[in-house]
């Protein structure tokens, strides 16, 4: 569960470290196994050179008189060159270039039984790869133990092994960079998706477009399958809600006269009673007849409707309803909600004013919805009775109290509240609805 100040995880930045995670280990990877050959090569090419100088000094030594008789490349005359060899003989002392001077070399074994290589430190911090083998030349037995400095190769190394790992890091940088466009790119099409979405709430649309990516297909069929039977239930509810009415009014009326024929006053009343509900429920289905499932309400275009329908409903009397509107042309309030509850307020108001009817509605930081006539009125204190459901202050006068009682649920559902007073220029009842609005 997130807290309030998280965030959903991003699917791009998801995909953004894991694809930057994977390319900079592949390349690393790759890096290091280059590094490594890179370095074994050079190694194995210093190598090749040493054992030819092996040969060289082999060539141009007189082993009898233990000493070099024809000239060697200079680079092993100069003092601490950074090339130096060790030649070891059966018995005496060895041989060494000038180049070594006065300096000292830790050779491990002096007549190894086979050719072999290793590094180490050497003077002035140099970094030298040797080469040892033994030979046998007139009739006796040496060694040569030849070397070079390797440490301007391997800083070379080295210094390769970092920029590889800079070119990587951007390389790195720039695939992401690409891979986040292209996400972003293909995302981008979803936006079509989110836009149909909203014009769905709204009540613009009915059902997703389906004109979407191949991923994400099955999901907009299969919301565009919960759309339509969500659709088509709540018209079956109320269809049925509609024909039950119908339905009971037959029954109802042959109750209604067996009371009266058989004088039972309480078996008529009930049938009274039942009958004002069901003729209730059929205005609530009329009123509520123009509404489409899920669509914001308009105040200009439903109440412009809706007091129409008030006026066949109430067809008898003269009204005159007075509408003062003052909010955006779309209010984010479920439609067929609203025309409920403005249906039950008109309703209400219509049945009991003489001649006239007020309605403002205004819209800012909440909804208020103000009804005014000139009818009888309440008493103040039958007001707060009069919002339970079903509660009717007069016996006697059919369905009084039942909408308004509605309209309080309602009101309450959405976070608001009703109130009831007198009204001071019709002198009728008022009623004040309040709701608040939140952004969509």
């Amino acid at each position: 569960m997130f807290s309030r100040h998280s965030r959903p995880a991003s699917l791009e930045h998801s995909l953004s470290w894991m694809m930057g995670i994977l390319l900079l280990g592949v390349l690393l990877v790759l890096l290091g196994i280059a590094a490594w050959i890179g370095r074994e090569s050079a190694i194995q090419f210093a190598l090749s050179r040493l054992h030819h100088d092996a040969e060289a000094i082999l060539s141009s030594m007189d082993v009898t008189e233990r000493k070099i008789v024809r000239s060697l490349p200079p680079i092993y005359r100069q003092p601490l060159s950074g090339h130096y060899f060790v030649v070891y003989f059966d018995d005496g002392e060895p041989l060494v270039s000038r180049s070594l001077w006065d300096q000292k070399l830790v050779i491990p074994e002096k007549h190894p039984e086979t050719t072999n290589y290793w590094l180490t430190s050497g003077p002035q911090n140099q970094q030298l790869l040797f080469w040892q083998s033994t030979y046998e030349k007139d009739g006796r037995k040496l060694s040569i133990a030849i070397a070079e400095d390797v440490a301007p190769l391997l800083s070379a190394i080295k210094r390769f092994l970092w920029i590889g790992v800079a070119a990587s890091l951007a390389a790195v940088l720039l695939i992401l960079l690409v891979q986040r466009l292209a996400i972003r790119r293909a995302f981008a099409r979803l936006d079509a998706i989110r836009e149909d979405l909203r014009a769905v709430k709204s009540g613009a649309r009915t059902q997703i477009g389906t004109n979407a990516p191949e991923e994400v297909q099955p999901m907009v069929v299969e919301f565009n399958q919960l759309l339509q039977a969500w659709k088509e239930h709540q018209e079956r509810s109320r269809n049925a809600l509609g024909n039950l009415a119908h339905a009971l009014k037959t029954p109802l009326n042959m109750i209604y006269r067996h009371g009266e024929k058989s004088g039972e006053a309480k078996l008529v009343d009930q049938a009274q009673q039942m009958q004002q509900l069901i003729e209730r429920e059929l205005k609530r289905a009329r009123i509520s007849s123009r509404a489409v499932v899920g669509k914001h309400f308009c105040p200009e275009e439903d109440l412009g409707d809706l007091v129409d329908t008030i006026q066949a409903l109430h067809h008898r009397k003269a009204l005159q309803i007075e509408v003062d509107i003052d909010a955006p042309c779309s209010l984010p309030f479920d439609q067929n909600d609203m025309l409920e509850l403005l249906g039950n307020l008109l309703d209400n108001a219509a049945k009991w004013a003489r001649h006239k009817l007020r309605l403002r509605l205004t819209a800012n930081h909440r909804l208020v919805l103000l009804l005014e006539d000139d009818g009888p009125g309440i008493e103040p204190h039958l007001r707060e009775a009069l919002l339970a459901r079903g509660k009717r202050l007069d016996e006697n006068r059919p369905g009084y109290g039942l909408g308004l009682a509605i309209v309080n649920d309602i009101a309450q559902l959405y976070g608001g509240d009703m109130q009831l007073d007198q009204s001071p220029d019709l002198k009728g009842l008022r009623v004040i609805v309040t709701l608040p609005l939140f952004d969509t």
